[in-house]
């Protein structure tokens, strides 16, 4: 059996003990029909991981008929990140080093070549991972995907009430197209007419769901819509008074301190940006520099980092650079790093948009320059003294 023999083997069997999990998108498995993703540990991207029965997160390391003694190293990295870590393979070639496995507080997943049935054997132990925040947001947005595009980082110049604007094109209650959202867009006039980018937008925030090609209010969107009609934003032409009155110097924490925090709970709902903000919270001081923002993300949450702060053209190459255990590079050079990898409105749309909500405080600055003219010592991201969690 090959290495993506055993995967399959073993992924069937987990569905039918009704464990949630992903596989690693691997050029290997490319035949394989279960759910795809890319996940770093450590440094290392795990065959098959995700959620058992019990809701533990595990990750299992996958051979075929080779390199068992390697799996050992990897599986062993990927206890950092989650509950349990596995080694997957044939029984045989697995009962050669489960002597060395079990003892490290591996557990082991082996298939019988003759009758293909499978057989778990649960570690006796596992440490504290460090990683696992990252790894469960990561596993808490997979589960809840309903999103072309996950990075608040990639949102353009784009004042944030716009995004609110698709949720009244659904007051009728039917699911709608792109090309439908974007005809009633002008119908109704709105006047940003990047009417692409605030569907996008309205999705990653979560208050619209994609599903293949129609979208629909998400259950936030729901609520978001009743609360405006609530408080007397009835239509789409009283939030565009709304958007003029938060313009240029202004913002809407600062006109309207009531519905920036309500957006703040609106946004909160989004796994992604309520862990970056909890990320901003925990460096212990009101002034954080965009150097040490990049640090974390790269040193603790490298999910994180690649989904939130990485190009979609750059995740291969930086996936490459964790893969590669260099991850020391993308903090040697920060300009490089931010030029060759990294959402330039990241350090300007994305910030301003906290600056709106009140998470940022309004002392702070935008960068509107070049990015190569960026100083990542001196620019720095000053907590609001509001912010909902």
């Amino acid at each position: 059996m090959n290495e993506a023999e055993v995967v399959s083997v073993i992924c069937e069997h987990l569905q039918n003990e009704n464990w949630q999990f992903w596989i690693d998108d691997h050029p290997i498995h490319k035949d394989l029909q279960f759910n795809k993703h890319s996940l770093l540990i450590g440094g290392a991207r795990p065959d098959i991981f995700g959620l058992n029965d019990v809701k533990q997160i595990f990750a299992v390391e996958v051979k075929g008929l080779k390199d068992y003694k390697k799996a050992l190293g990897q599986a062993l990295t990927y206890k950092s990140g989650v509950n349990i870590s596995y080694i997957g393979g044939i029984s045989s070639l697995l009962n050669k080093i489960s002597n060395i496995a079990i003892p490290s507080g591996l557990g082991l997943i082996s298939v019988n070549e003759i009758d293909l049935k499978v057989e778990i054997t649960n570690p006796l132990y596992n440490v504290s991972p460090i990683f696992l925040e990252d790894i469960k947001n990561e596993l808490t947005v997979l589960q809840h995907q309903k999103k072309k595009n996950r990075s608040f980082s990639s949102f353009g110049r784009t004042h944030i009430i716009n995004y609110f604007a698709p949720i009244f094109l659904f007051q009728d209650n039917t699911i709608k197209t792109k090309k439908e959202l974007i005809q009633n867009f002008e119908k109704v006039g709105w006047a940003n007419r990047a009417y692409s980018e605030l569907i996008s937008g309205a999705n990653t925030i979560g208050i619209l769901d994609l599903n293949v090609n129609d979208y629909e209010l998400s259950k936030i969107g729901q609520f978001c819509l009743e609360h405006f009609l609530t408080i007397g934003i009835d239509s789409i032409s009283k939030l565009q008074e709304i958007l003029n009155k938060t313009k240029r110097n202004k913002c809407v924490y600062s006109e309207f301190p009531s519905l920036a925090k309500f957006l703040q709970l609106i946004y909160f709902q989004n796994p992604d940006f309520k862990q970056f903000i909890s990320i901003l919270q925990s460096c212990g001081k009101r002034e954080i520099t965009s150097r040490n923002i990049i640090d974390i993300l790269v040193i603790d949450y490298p999910n994180l980092f690649l989904n939130f702060f990485v190009k979609p053209t750059a995740k291969d190459k930086v996936v490459s650079i964790f893969l590669s255990g260099n991850k020391e590079f993308l903090m040697e050079d920060y300009k490089r790093t931010i030029s060759d990898f990294g959402q330039y409105n990241f350090f300007f749309a994305f910030k301003r948009h906290l600056v709106h909500l009140g998470v940022l405080s309004q002392e702070n600055t935008t960068f509107y320059k070049k990015t190569e003219e960026l100083d990542v010592e001196n620019d720095f991201w000053i907590l609001g003294k509001d912010v909902l969690i």
